[in-house]
């Protein structure tokens, strides 16, 4: 399930800070609280498990706001000043059938902010749009039908990372390690799910089933910095890419799953957010 926010700003110029996706995360799981309690617990706590392994996940995500007119950031601000009467936001959620009901409405009529110590920008939700499920144009086909196609396009940064002695070290899609990485977080995903669909699998197996490419004749790969709890203890900083295309090959329910829950690490940290650009003919044999 996937909605389009369009938040119009209280006033104009208001400071909006560029790490704005962990308040904006903590807002939609406050939402989700006050329609499901035990739902918005389950996924803040526990997420749903990748077997044998210590990972689990939410399965949903959020776009970068897109503003369309700021006024251009000076060196050293750690904000931005918001001149746009409209912004949109893109929330999307891999739910079952029977739980897409209590997210209907949930954002409607809605405020929001968005703030730290500094700065503080004020939100109020003025329409919520439904995008169709079948916008990504897998659900028309199924598994048996074979391996799907689809290039996508980043609407927040993605990022794929490799632990080395414990800690991440994060990829840009032109590293050879890349897709291999994409494919085993997204196999994990689908084995969250569906724990006996998948065996274990390693990096290099994972990418004989989900196959990762990177368009250079779209590439106008940016790096995007993100620290999330920032300023309190736990703070965790990340790097992700975002301005590129990509394509997939893979079954069509991996597909599905990437595209509504996102795409690579920090999902519900408003990371690996797409839109479907085409869908591209396989070959057969």
């Amino acid at each position: 399930m996937r909605f389009k926010l369009i938040l119009r700003p209280e006033k104009d110029r208001q400071h909006l800070l560029f790490n704005y996706q962990y308040p904006l995360m903590a807002w939609l799981y406050g939402l989700l609280h006050r329609a499901d309690a035990d739902y918005a617990a389950f996924l803040h706590q526990q997420g749903y498990a990748v077997p044998d392994r210590r990972k689990s996940f939410k399965h949903f995500t959020f776009s970068s706001l897109l503003i369309p007119r700021m006024e251009k950031p000076r060196p050293g601000d750690t904000y931005m000043v918001l001149r746009s009467r409209e912004i949109e936001l893109v929330v999307s959620f891999y739910l079952d059938r029977a739980a897409e009901g209590f997210v209907v409405g949930l954002f409607q009529n809605q405020r929001l902010s968005l703030f730290n110590q500094q700065h503080r920008a004020d939100f109020v939700v003025e329409r919520v749009e439904t995008l169709p499920r079948t916008q990504a144009q897998v659900l028309e086909s199924t598994p048996s039908s074979g391996p799907t196609s689809l290039i996508f396009s980043t609407l927040s940064p993605l990022v794929v990372a490799e632990k080395v002695r414990g800690l991440d070290q994060y990829l840009a899609p032109t590293d050879a390690r890349y897709p291999a990485l994409f494919a085993l977080n997204l196999v994990d995903k689908y084995r969250s799910l569906v724990p006996d669909a998948l065996p274990a699998m390693d990096a290099a197996t994972a990418a004989q089933l989900v196959k990762f490419r990177l368009l250079p004749e779209q590439n106008r790969i940016k790096t995007r910095k993100i620290v999330i709890k920032e300023g309190k203890e736990a703070q965790t900083k990340v790097v992700g890419y975002h301005h590129f295309h990509f394509e997939v090959t893979a079954p069509p329910e991996l597909l599905e799953l990437g595209y509504l829950g996102g795409f690579g690490k920090y999902c519900a940290n408003g990371m690996g957010c797409v839109e479907v650009v085409e869908k591209v003919p396989v070959a057969s044999g």
